[in-house]
């Protein structure tokens, strides 16, 4: 019976490998044909065009995709086929092959390759046949591809010389200041976690000289181009292109993809560019190795960038586990040798994660060193707002880089726990589990997170096991791989052992992430802050690209844009006109405000222009929230990105006027300026001169710290400590009510987090029977709920104002506040203070998690309403103009009669 029973196994498991190797195009020995579109275009292929390589940004897309209309993958169908359908690792530019119609000189040639097929026809089988490609662009598809597909790119890019030297900068700031802190684990070190190199005004000063340099040189100096491609000029024979797009290539014939990458960030012009570039040309057309290559599939996260494709093989596998006997996935040939040795099982979600990379160091990397096996390489980006090159510390020992061991644990640790957190959950979706890890908040709990993995490691990879596994994903992959030597099964075994103790040596001493303390928003507070924002923002088109993109990239990766947060337009702040429509897409940002949009814009800030605007779109939003029966939820939020324009004392006098129109008609409505020079000139024009006006210096050049990310905090936490507004939509934009009755909509707070809402005056200025603001707890969880007149974040445990703070806990209870002479006293509006309320969730999970409908950000969420009863609509936005126009006409006649 047993052996009945295995003949069966081994038929059934090759009758799926056939069957679903014929669908699995991409464990081809050539690019996947769905993957070509990458290749094929110059537009599309270069790197400085490519959406960012961000966590945020893969999160992003895929929620995307699990958005779509009629969509109805489960989480375990949605992470294989995007791994099928993105995912290829090895792809290389193959060296000497000219560009030509029909030929794309990209092949997945690399070793990477190997174990990626392996593991995607025989452990983790599948096909990317029903996945929505519709849904995505071709920039988000091409994303994808290159955040999911790893590989090395080792050529010259003629960079090397200032390039990796910043590098070997970078490698000694990560060295701890507090040497002598006790708890390393919990030390704020000035390691910078991945951060850039080298600032955008070097490197374009470096990629025009190189550019110079090229169109001089012969064509045997040039990178990938084809002398006897036919181009029309050099222009576009050759286009160019910064880290920050800032010179774009034009679209190419097939093949020509490749050719911009290739020029990478070059050397700096200054005295030696005349040595450096004669060199660089030297090694350009040669076939040497960078000396700080340039690691492709990377995403940035704050506690270290990871290897994508690892972490979404992980939970794919978690959630699918497998543990195969070695003989069947060995071919019939190597099926004798596999019965000498001790019977060994290869479990899919090692093999995905630590064991196959560590095979990897096994078979290629441990055999030439005798007894000195490394793992680990250290990198660094180009830059960390909107990163898209990474580049590696060294160009030797690249079987397992510090990505890769990040990856590794990563998505162990999400393999090992999926399944238990997907039967807690059953609704659970890919982005979620990505969103909670990725966070300060963890996965249902503070203890699985990012930030927590060197702590984890041991936990997650017991020795033995990892050895175990090592050792048989080395015997598998060894009959696989190509290599220069051959090697005996007792050496498999003892290079596995010492590439293990390796991996367990570098992790504590080396990979030396920033923790989970360091990286909180608010010092010795585990309070998850969220945002919520209508966001408009202004841009003078004066600063330079560079500038004014890095500076908004950076504020909008921090404040939760999404359909679930924040809201974002951009706006040029001359002429008041739409760059960016109003969006919840980060990617709509980068695919749309371009440097060659940007040199179209006119420079300036004209306040006119802009109130106007403003005016437009917050009348425009109030007479939504009206239609909708929308009580808002989100704060409201106008922020002005000032070069060095002052204004005019005409333009002064029409702000000041029109700043009291908006505080009668948009009571919610915050003016913030981040400005050059002195940021004091716009004092007049704002509420509140300490909180809402911020200094931003030209980004400076050539400075490992990063002083965009340093700069904007200050205004990044004020955008995120804004309470969320909560109005009266019967009111609308003119003030005029119609009926009286109840509002009330839907919010939801996670553990550990809080929601702050601000009530104004303006809804319940006068009497009113029955008028009360409610709090309704729907039972997903205890409720903690405060309320204020006073203090704008009022909380249990604040230390500001306790005897002015109000606070009870709810389940599926109310929480009830009288409104009905809520001013009385105050004879103006502006002198009654405003509501303030804020929501908060339990410190843990509820033991039953119940959120799973698509208004949920994660599973446990705590679903509550707000309820406005009775609410009235006060204003005199009508008297405040009939006194500014009166005010107007008197000034008028005075002009006059003093002419006269």
């Amino acid at each position: 019976m047993k052996l009945v029973a295995s003949v069966t196994t081994c038929v059934l498991v090759a009758l799926a490998l056939t069957i679903g190797g014929e669908a699995q195009e991409n464990v081809l020995t050539r690019v996947a044909p769905s993957m070509l579109e990458c290749y094929e275009s110059a537009q599309i292929f270069e790197r400085d065009n490519r959406l960012p390589m961000t966590m945020n940004m893969l999160i992003e897309l895929i929620r995307k995709v699990e958005d779509t209309p009629g969509f109805q993958q489960d989480i375990r169908q949605l992470a294989i086929s995007m791994l099928h359908r993105f995912r290829q690792d090895g792809i290389v530019r193959a060296p000497g092959v000219t560009s030509m119609s029909g030929v794309i000189p990209f092949s997945p040639t690399e070793f990477q390759f190997t174990k990626h097929r392996v593991l995607f026809s025989r452990l983790l089988p599948g096909n990317a046949v029903n996945f929505p490609n519709a849904t995505l662009s071709i920039d988000e598809r091409c994303a994808l591809h290159f955040m999911l597909s790893n590989s090395i790119d080792r050529r010259v890019r003629g960079d090397e010389n200032i390039r990796c030297s910043q590098l070997s900068q970078y490698r000694a700031a990560r060295v701890p200041r507090e040497l002598d802190f006790k708890d390393r684990s919990r030390m704020r070190s000035n390691y910078l976690g991945d951060n850039e190199m080298l600032e955008q005004p070097e490197m374009d000063r470096i990629r025009e000289h190189i550019k110079k340099i090229k169109h001089k040189a012969s064509s045997a100096a040039r990178l990938e181009m084809d002398p006897d491609e036919d181009h029309p000029n050099d222009e576009e024979e050759h286009p160019e292109a910064t880290v920050e797009g800032d010179d774009e290539p034009q679209e190419e014939p097939i093949a020509a993809a490749g050719e911009d990458e290739e020029t990478g960030e070059p050397l700096e012009e200054d005295g030696a560019l005349g040595e450096i570039g004669d060199v660089s040309l030297v090694d350009i057309a040669s076939n040497a190795i960078s000396a700080c290559p340039v690691e492709n599939g990377v995403v940035y996260t704050p506690w270290g960038s990871v290897m994508a494709g690892t972490v979404l093989a992980g939970i794919a596998a978690g959630l699918e586990p497998q543990t195969v006997q070695l003989r069947d996935l060995m071919s019939r040939s190597d099926q004798y040798r596999s019965r000498q040795v001790q019977p060994m099982r290869v479990d899919n979600r090692w093999a995905a994660t630590l064991s196959g990379d560590l095979a990897e160091v096994s078979l290629l990397h441990a055999p030439s060193v005798a007894n000195n096996v490394q793992v680990g390489a250290a990198g660094a980006w180009n830059r960390t707002v909107a990163p898209r090159w990474y580049f590696l510390s060294q160009r030797e020992h690249l079987q397992m880089t510090d990505t890769e061991i990040r990856a590794g644990i990563d998505g162990l640790l999400l393999a090992t726990n999926i399944a238990e957190w997907r039967s807690r959950a059953n609704n659970l979706r890919l982005s979620q589990v990505l969103d909670m890890y990725y966070s300060h908040r963890g996965v249902f709990n503070d203890t699985v997170r990012s930030c927590n993995r060197r702590d984890l490691f041991t936990t997650v990879a017991p020795m033995q096991q990892l050895r175990e596994q090592t050792v048989a994903f080395s015997t598998v992959l060894d009959k696989e791989m190509q290599m220069p030597f051959t090697i005996s099964q007792e050496a498999i075994i003892n290079f596995s052992d010492q590439a293990t103790d390796a991996l367990a040596n570098y992790i504590p001493s080396a990979l030396n992430d920033l923790s989970c303390e360091a990286t909180a928003i608010v010092m010795n507070d585990p309070t998850i802050w969220r945002t919520a924002s209508d966001l408009y923002i202004f841009i003078d088109a004066a600063w330079p690209h560079r500038d004014a993109y890095s500076v908004v990239s950076n504020i909008l990766d921090s404040l939760d844009v999404g359909r679930f947060g924040t809201n974002y337009t951009i706006l040029n702040a001359r002429d008041g006109n739409v760059i960016v429509n109003s969006t919840q897409f980060l990617s709509d940002f980068h695919m749309t405000y371009t440097p060659e949009l940007h040199q179209t814009l006119p420079n300036g800030l004209n306040i006119p222009n802009v109130f106007r605007r403003m005016r437009e779109e917050t009348n425009n939003l109030m007479s939504t929230e009206r239609r909708t029966n929308n009580l808002s939820g989100r704060s409201k939020l106008a922020l002005m990105i000032v070069h060095t324009d002052r204004v005019s004392e005409g333009d002064t006098n029409f702000a000041i006027q029109h700043l009291q129109i908006f505080r009668e008609e948009v009571p919610d409505l915050r003016f913030l300026y981040l400005a050059a020079g002195d940021p004091g000139r716009f004092n007049r024009f704002v509420r509140d001169e300490r909180r809402d006006v911020f200094p931003l210096r030209e980004l400076e050049s050539g400075s490992i710290v990063d002083t965009v990310r340093v700069q904007l905090s200050p205004v990044i936490h004020r955008i995120q400590q804004e309470p969320r507004r909560i109005v009266n939509p019967r009111c609308g934009h003119d003030w005029v009510q119609e009926n009286w009755g109840s509002n009330s909509m839907n919010q939801f707070v996670e553990p550990r987090g809080v929601n702050f809402y601000r009530l104004h005056p303006n809804y319940f200025f006068r009497q009113g029977e029955n008028r009360r603001f409610r709090i309704q707890g729907h039972g997903f969880a205890t409720l903690t709920v405060c309320h204020s007149r006073w203090v704008e974040r009022p909380r249990q445990n604040s230390t500001e104002n306790r005897d002015s703070i109000q606070c009870r806990t709810i389940n599926t209870d109310a929480y009830d506040i009288d409104l009905s002479n809520a001013c009385d006293g105050h004879s103006v509006i502006h002198t009654c203070p405003p509501l303030f309320v804020s929501v908060e969730g339990p410190l843990n999970p509820p033991a039953v998690i119940r959120c799973s409908e698509p208004q949920c950000r994660f599973p446990d969420n705590a679903r509550f309403a707000v309820v406005l009863d009775n609410m009235g609509c006060f204003s005199s936005a009508s008297r405040t103009v009939s006194s500014l126009l009166l005010a107007a006409m008197l000034a008028l006649v005075v002009a006059l009669f003093k002419q006269s």
